[in-house]
């Protein structure tokens, strides 16, 4: 039964994956949804799937060489300046461009957060990346991306992670108090799918580095929860996120039509090193 299990989760390697990281945090997020219970715990183990699906899969199928290298990624830093001004400051500028066209628009101007509490965003950063990104990007990036790219050039390999990191969250929008349930489920998967490729985007120009994924992963989920861009800070008015959106989807379009569908990237920084898909596919995506 065992040797079973192992050479179907080997076979099919990214659905074992999708279908541990859903049952992983569904089993956390279901119930709190079912009950009404506005649970920080249960929200918190709940993003842990994507991590820990990842880390037992990998270690199972790869051995610990498998999940060395895959962990090693996290350290790598040496990638330029300018990813790290993206990581920390895209979202931002799409952001407050959409705020600034919301006004020019008619709509009225939401109020922003005292300046002299900046530090606040140094607070929030690092909570939301060791409490929820930290749960995420091991799985999404470091697990299923490279082996969705040994089968698919880049831009289908993140509208499918995409579409299946959206309706991971679908049970948020029912629990009691979550700022999912202030959203429209089809502006939030739009959203997503958008960001699964200028994630891609990042990770192949930087060689597959994890640490960048989870830098732009808080950074991005910090700014919506510091800039009055939710409903929760715009009277319930949901256009200036749609127009967010629309800014979002303008820039992952440009960066596929400059870097192409099929990498995602260009030029030498762009080609996949040894830990890539590549080598995944002749090491049977270890």
């Amino acid at each position: 039964m065992r040797s079973t299990l192992f050479h179907l989760a080997k076979r099919h390697d990214v659905l074992s994956f999708f279908v541990l990281a859903f049952a992983i945090s569904w089993a956390c997020w279901i119930p709190a949804a079912m009950l009404s219970l506005d649970s920080r715990l249960l929200l918190i183990l709940g993003s842990f799937g994507p991590a820990l699906a990842s880390i037992v899969l990998t270690r199972c199928l790869c051995g610990r060489a498998g999940l060395r290298r895959m962990l090693a990624r996290l350290l790598i830093w040496r990638v330029g300046l300018g990813w790290y001004l993206f990581a920390f400051l895209g979202t931002a500028v799409v952001v407050l461009s959409s705020i600034w066209i919301h006004g020019r628009l008619g709509g009225a101007v939401p109020e922003f957060n005292d300046p002299g509490q900046w530090y606040l965003a140094i607070v929030v950063f690092l909570y939301v990346l060791f409490f929820s990104v930290m749960g995420e990007e091991i799985g999404w990036r470091g697990y299923a991306l490279p082996r969705l790219q040994a089968r698919h050039n880049a831009l289908v390999s993140s509208l499918i992670l995409g579409l299946v990191w959206g309706f991971w969250h679908l049970p948020l929008f029912w629990i009691k108090g979550n700022e999912h349930q202030q959203l429209s489920l089809t502006l939030f998967i739009l959203q997503i799918v958008a960001q699964a490729i200028i994630y891609t985007w990042i990770y192949n120009n930087t060689r597959q580095s994890l640490l960048m994924a989870h830098l732009y992963h808080a950074a991005s989920n910090a700014t919506l929860g510091l800039l009055p861009i939710l409903p929760a800070d715009t009277g319930g008015d949901l256009r200036p996120l749609w127009i967010a959106v629309g800014c979002l989807w303008i820039v992952t379009v440009a960066i596929v039509v400059i870097f192409g569908p099929g990498r995602l990237s260009r030029g030498a920084k762009g080609q996949i090193d040894s830990t890539g898909p590549r080598t995944l596919r002749a090491r049977g995506h270890c």
